[in-house]
Parts: structure tokens; C-alpha cells; sequence
């Protein structure tokens, strides 16, 4: 490693989600540094809906539970960005390709839980394939996590759906996982709405997801690693974790995906090209 990742992670941490700076006891959540208050649980058969300023949180019978505003930000933002989204809090590791015709269809990525870190210093891991707007303001995402995440967790690995602005975080219910096991996650574009807005499900095959309505085009795919806490080597698992089978289709058929890759350090990531290139995440020896 070029630098202790205790450095690296403290380097990044400025770079958060679009966060805006609030009061209040801050959280990890996989898309930045959030306030503990804006963590919130999606209740179970619930979906997200967004309006042109608020984001509505609905239960199973489709009832609004909570409702938070949507910044002014993310409206300046969404009809002028030209680059990729900023780096964000804690990601270490990560590929990306943004479409360039079509609207994605299907986003599918298939990896297996790793081996459990050798050592608990309480740190928290993520792993996760996700998709982000142009704005960069929101990503939402199926996500891998060991450790204690403001959706609960502890020495272990856990699965739970996220969608995460730049206001607030929402999860659905965490679910254990055992090493070895195959996970496969998807995000798919259910609905282009005639007001230009799109319907998404995100979630792990066998498992319920989460449903977004009314949202901007996702445009940005990611395979990534993020991590906080992490103060050794050993605090990562053993060998590489392979996001592969991994499938990106537009409403014109399978992508040609080629993948660009940021690392805290060149030999942590390699990726390959095409509609199923594997991104191949490898950490550090303990």
C-alpha cells in the first residue's frame, strides 16, 4: 500500500456524497457520511417516491410515512453535469462506466460473500454494485456490508438494499449471509415515466428489493468496495472478491461496457471489458 488506508480514508472523507454540512451525530452509511437522524428504515413491502422537492417514504400500503425535502442542489445539478460523480466518502476501490445511448434496463452482478477479516477492529465494509444519476446527488444500490452500519450489523456479513441522497439515507431490513454464499445483485428500470422520470427496483435475487418511482435517469454503474475504520491490513478479507456475470442491458440489448477503474492503489482493482467483464477487487496482504 502507498499509504496507511487510515489516511487515504480521512483524505476522501471531504469528497461525501454532495452531504451538505449538518448538526448532529454523523453516520457511515454506503454513499457517504449521513446525519444518524436522515438514516431511515424502509418499512417492510414500502417503497420511495419523488416529487419535484420532497422524497416520500411509503409503507406497504403504499401510505406516506416520511417525507424529507430534496435539495436545491440536485436541481441545479441534474441538467448540467458533464463529468462523473465525485468521489465519494470512504470508497476505496471501484469501477465505473456511464451509458452513453440508451436508458439501462438491467443492472446484474453476481459475487460471493468473502472470507470473514482476521481482525475486528470495528471496522465496516461495504461491497456493492450500484447505479448514480448524472447529478451525483443519489445511488442507489444492493449492498454487501460486514460490521455495524447504521442499519445494525456486527462481526459478520450482512445484506440490505440502499438508496442514499444527499440529504438521506433509507434501507431495507438487514439480512445475515454466510461466506461462500453466491449473492447476486439487481437494479432494473421498471417503468420511463411520459414526464421524462423512471421507475427502478433494486435488490438481491430471492430477497425482496427496494422500489423507486419518479426518480432522473440512473446513469452511472459501479462495482465497489468502500470502507471506514479499516487500520490494518488484516481488517480486509483474504484473496480478491470478483464481481463477474456481470450483465448491463439498454432498451437497444446488451451494453458494450468498458470499465474505468479508481484505486487507493494501482494493484487493488483490475478490470476487463465488455457486457460481461469481471471487476476483480484483490486486498492487501495482512
Amino acid at each position: 500500500m502507498k499509504a496507511p488506508l487510515f489516511v487515504i480514508l480521512a483524505a476522501l472523507l471531504p469528497y461525501a456524497l454532495a452531504a451538505p454540512a449538518q448538526s448532529g451525530e454523523m453516520v457511515q452509511t454506503p454513499g457517504g457520511l449521513r446525519p444518524k437522524s436522515n438514516v431511515i428504515q424502509i418499512p417492510e413491502g414500502g417503497a420511495i417516491s419523488l416529487t419535484e422537492t420532497e422524497i416520500h417514504l411509503l409503507d406497504g400500503s403504499k401510505r406516506i410515512v416520511h417525507v424529507t425535502p430534496r435539495s436545491e442542489a440536485r436541481v441545479a445539478r441534474a441538467t448540467n453535469s458533464t463529468g462523473p460523480p465525485p468521489e465519494l466518502s470512504g470508497w476505496i476501490s471501484w469501477a465505473q462506466w456511464r451509458r452513453t445511448t440508451s436508458p439501462i434496463q438491467n443492472f446484474v452482478t453476481t459475487w460471493v460473500v468473502p472470507p470473514t477479516p482476521k481482525t475486528n477492529n470495528h471496522q465496516l465494509l461495504y461491497l456493492f454494485n450500484g447505479l448514480v444519476p448524472d447529478s451525483s446527488t443519489a445511488i442507489l444500490q444492493p449492498v454487501l456490508q460486514w460490521g455495524v452500519s447504521p442499519a445494525g450489523g456486527g462481526p459478520y456479513w450482512t445484506v440490505a438494499d440502499w438508496y442514499v441522497t444527499d440529504t438521506t439515507a433509507y434501507w431495507s431490513q438487514l439480512q445475515s449471509v454466510s461466506v461462500g454464499q453466491s449473492l447476486q445483485g439487481v437494479i432494473q428500470r421498471s417503468a420511463q415515466n411520459a414526464d421524462g422520470t423512471f421507475n427502478y427496483v433494486s435488490g438481491f435475487t430471492g430477497s425482496p428489493g427496494v422500489a423507486l418511482s419518479n426518480s432522473p435517469e440512473i446513469t452511472w454503474a459501479f462495482e465497489t468496495l468502500e470502507a471506514y475504520g479499516v487500520t490494518a491490513a488484516s481488517d480486509y478479507p483474504t484473496g480478491c472478491t470478483v464481481f463477474t456475470g456481470i450483465g448491463i442491458t439498454t432498451s437497444s440489448g446488451a451494453a458494450a461496457v468498458s470499465w474505468s477503474t479508481v484505486n487507493d492503489d494501482a494493484d487493488s482493482i483490475h478490470a476487463t471489458s465488455g457486457s460481461n467483464g469481471d471487476v476483480s477487487i484483490c486486498y492487501p496482504l495482512a
